[in-house]
């Protein structure tokens, strides 16, 4: 229903069955080529896309494909593979590729950018996220910044594939529904959770490898869901929108002017 929710200005009767049979051209074949590679990589232990012939891949492979022709200004990039996965395991062919049109299209879920060739809006998000943390958790803000820990390096991959490649399917599962709902602060709110949730044990790491270490694996913890989601939902507030708005603005700036400058 979110979905549909999400795309009502966007659906079109049969648009879905019109991009699987459009012809190949030479922009699509380059995309396809990567989707192929990717097929057995996005979720290796599920059943569902665990072997070639799995039921899941040849349905995989036509939402990727289809959103491909769609947004060929985005084609494929990494992260989508993940995104249509899981809207699979609930959902048929058509509605998972329209849950893919409502995150990465819409702005309503997340900002625009996101997934694009330079996945531009992805890298300021991780700039916000460092200001949120250090913020809402000075301390710990304050002793990653102390061992030069640089959290995209693990943090950049949470955002990018909503959780997916990264918690207990439970957590996941809990996280989708959130944002589905409520957009891109649910991003924030889950992955301060999960620093929060581990704050002591982070603050109690004295070298910068056992830090790194310890942060990399910190979502396979992830597994007490009502204590998660009390901390993201309550102690994490307040959490203002606007603050998130401000502080992609200001960031985005920064990237663009830096991003120009190079080329």
């Amino acid at each position: 229903q979110l979905i549909n929710f999400h795309t009502q200005t966007e659906r079109k009767k049969g648009y879905y069955k019109q991009l699987l049979e459009k012809k190949r051209d030479a922009g699509s074949a380059i995309f396809f080529k990567q989707i192929e590679l990717d097929l057995l990589r996005t979720m290796p232990n599920n059943k569902h896309y665990d072997h070639p012939d799995a039921a899941g891949i040849l349905k995989l492979r036509n939402v990727l494909r289809a959103y491909s022709r769609h947004n060929p200004s985005v084609g494929y990039c990494q992260g989508i593979n993940r995104l249509a996965a899981v809207a699979l395991l609930y959902v048929d062919e058509e509605d998972a590729f329209w849950c893919l049109v409502a995150i990465i299209d819409t702005e309503k879920l997340l900002p625009r950018d996101y997934y694009n060739q330079n996945l531009l809006a992805s890298q300021v998000d991780q700039r916000v996220f460092r200001d949120i943390l250090s913020e809402k958790l000075p301390r710990l803000g304050s002793h990653l910044e102390a061992h030069n820990i640089d959290l995209s390096l693990i943090t950049f991959n949470w955002f990018l594939t909503i959780f997916v490649d990264n918690t207990p399917i439970e957590t996941c599962l809990r996280i989708w529904d959130s944002f589905l709902y409520e957009g891109s602060k649910i991003l924030f709110r889950f992955a301060l959770a999960i620093f929060k949730r581990n704050e002591e044990m982070l603050l109690s790491c004295n070298t910068s490898a056992s830090l790194f270490n310890e942060t990399r694996n910190l979502t396979l913890k992830a597994i007490d869901l009502k204590k998660l989601s009390h901390i993201a939902f309550g102690e994490m507030n307040p959490f203002p929108m606007r603050n998130i708005i401000s502080k992609r603005a200001t960031h985005m700036a920064t990237v663009t002017v830096r991003r120009n400058s190079i080329q």
